[in-house]
Formats: structure tokens, sequence, C-alpha cells
């Protein structure tokens, strides 16, 4: 997956576990707890491999040149991790962190995470509900309806949530094995309304995910979503839009719709308490304006947060996107302070219903 990661929605046992000691994250590996990156350096946890290349041409090189501060990328870090640090003050692991926005609300609830200074920061400018507290999102990202055209012929293709949990339809469905954005759509499948869907009826999504379980074929990450898709395993799938996209553009025989689904995306994160947070601050209003986030969007298919940054952005590089202007009106963004709030109890019946 291309963007920088995915919750889990973690419960709080696991993050007692996972935080129990900062050494078995390996999160004093530069020495002292009370080590700082240099003043004139910030290090930022994020993607690797395209992703991340991605991001220094996106954001690190541009906020260097306007600020003088090197961004210095660092290996992503979630939940767990950020606990870990903040409780151990170990500082010289990052001073800002780039991940899910899941990852993000839960953050705030937990106390984690700084609150941002929003006065230096034009949220007006952003989506209705890419912004929280202590987060605000870089990015915005959905989770397609995709077909494979070999398989599924023009004319019969699914074109609603609805066609695709169809129980009368036997064929191969590919579905994220999490939860976390899953039930979304299975409601969606059901019947429920964009508007109506938090909170979530979890009972209902299980239902409809029941109603179609032998046909099931469950991926755990963005590669192999697209090998499943790509390669024939089955005919239809929700995919990260990336993915979707990856696959079109590398000449596979796949479509898919960027309307009516939920959106998420990647968030700011600056680790509650950290004694450089003023400079992280710096790098935080930086990414909210529009031009760096156009950027992004010119190298792969995940929309601005910032309104004001799609009239920068190529049209046929906006179109690609969830948040192009015919696609905005049909998506809605994630709940994400509901999902914090109900993590646990979801992440338990989903299990619970895995091994049914």
């Amino acid at each position: 997956m291309t963007k920088i990661g995915s919750s889990n929605y973690l419960s709080r046992r696991q993050l007692l576990q996972a935080g129990a000691g900062a050494a078995a994250l390996g999160i004093m590996a530069k020495g002292s707890a009370f080590a700082q990156s240099p003043a004139t350096e910030l290090l930022v946890t994020g993607g690797g491999g395209d992703f991340g290349t991605y991001l220094q041409k996106a954001y690190y090189d541009g906020f260097e040149a306007a600020s003088g501060i090197k961004v210095s990328p660092q290996p992503y870090k979630g939940l767990a991790e950020l606990k870990a640090m903040v409780e151990a003050k170990a500082w010289g692991q990052a001073d800002v962190l780039l991940c899910s926005a899941g990852d993000a609300a839960i953050a705030e609830k937990l106390g984690l995470s700084e609150p941002l200074d929003f006065s230096a920061i034009k949220t007006d400018d952003f989506l209705k509900g890419a912004v929280g507290k202590n987060y605000f999102l870089t990015n915005v990202a959905s989770s397609v309806l995709a077909w494979n055209t070999d398989a599924i012929k023009a004319g019969s293709e699914p074109k609603t949530w609805v066609d695709f949990f169809n129980p009368a339809n036997s064929a191969p469905r590919g579905l994220f094995k999490n939860w976390n954005q899953t039930f979304e759509i299975a409601l969606l499948g059901a019947g429920v309304p964009m508007d109506k869907l938090y909170p979530l009826d979890a009972e209902l999504a299980l239902k409809t995910l029941s109603d179609i379980r032998d046909t099931i074929r469950w991926y755990e990450g963005g590669a192999q979503s697209q090998q499943m898709l790509g390669g024939g395993e089955v005919d239809m799938a929700m995919l990260w839009v990336n993915r979707a996209d990856g696959l079109v553009t590398d000449g596979k025989p796949v479509k898919y719709l960027n309307t009516n689904t939920v959106l998420d995306g990647d968030a700011i994160v600056i680790p509650a308490g950290h004694p450089n947070k003023d400079k992280a601050m710096k790098f935080a209003v930086y990414m909210a304006t529009p031009e760096p986030q156009a950027r992004l969007t010119a190298f792969t298919p995940l929309g601005p947060s910032n309104t004001k940054a799609a009239p920068l952005i190529d049209p046929a590089k906006l179109a690609a996107t969830a948040t192009a202007p015919e696609f905005a009106a049909t998506n809605r963004f994630q709940d994400f302070a509901w999902l914090a709030e109900n993590g646990d109890k979801l992440t338990e019946m989903f299990n619970k219903w895995l091994l049914g």
C-alpha cells in the first residue's frame, strides 16, 4: 500500500503490552532517552520505497528550502511505537510522525500527541472531517470498488457496493482482513446511506459479510490485493485507490470506481511533551499549505486535504482521486473520533466472527 500506514486500532491491552518497555521496541537504539535532533534537523517518520521518494519531493525538499531545516526520514512508526517513545521520552526517535488518521485519532484520545497550533493553519480551507485537535490529514485516500475486466465484461460490472455484496453473485471477492474500512463498505453494501454510516451497525456489517462469506478472499496488504485482482484470483475487490490506479497504469485488466466510498488518509502527529514541538509545528504548518499537497498528488492518486490545492493540480491527476469535484460529494471521511472510541469493541467482534 502506498499510503503511509493503516491503523489496526490496537486495543488498550495490546497498547499496554507493546509499550511495557521501550527497549522491547528498540526505542532506545540511538542512546539516551533525552537525546534530541539538532536545531537544523527534523526527524520525520513516514513511508519508504516509492512513497518515501514522493514525500521527499512533495514535502521535505520544499520545507528544507523554505526553513533551512533538513528533514531526515525515519522508519514508519505506528501507535505502539509512539506510546513507547512518549513514555520513555525517547525524543531522538522522531520529531514528527506521519501515520494513519486512525492512529492519529487514538493518539489524541490517549494523550500521546501535542495539540496543534491552529492559529497558524487555515482549517477553513480543509475538507470537512480532515482535522482533529491534535492532527490533520496531509492527504486523502479512498477504498474503491475495483474489478477485473477479463472476468467481468462491460455491462455486467458492479456499479455500487450493493452490487458487490449481492449474495446471489458467487464470484470471488477480495476484502481487507480488518473491520476498519471493511465494516463501512459492508454497511454501504447493505444499503445504509452514506450520511447514516455512524454510529456503525456492527451486527449488520457482520451479517452482510456472512451472506457472502464463502466467496471472500482476504488480503492483509496492498501488494497482496493487487496480485489477487490483477492476477485473476478474485473477480472484484475493495482496493486502496493508489493500488487500483497502479494496476490500471501497469496495463492490467482492471477498472475501478472512485465514488460512494469512505475516505481516510495519512495524518501528522507531534509526540506529546516533545521538546522540539515548536520546530515540528513549523513543519506541520508547511504540510498544511496547498502547494506541497498538490505536488504529492502529481505522483500518486492521493488527493489533497486542503481544498486550495485542487486548482494547482493537473486535472488528469486530480481526476484519479476521490477528492476530484465530480466524486467528492458522493464520498465521506471515516468518523475517526468515533472509531477511536469504539475500536476495541469492533476488533473483538470482528475477530470472533473470523473464528466463527
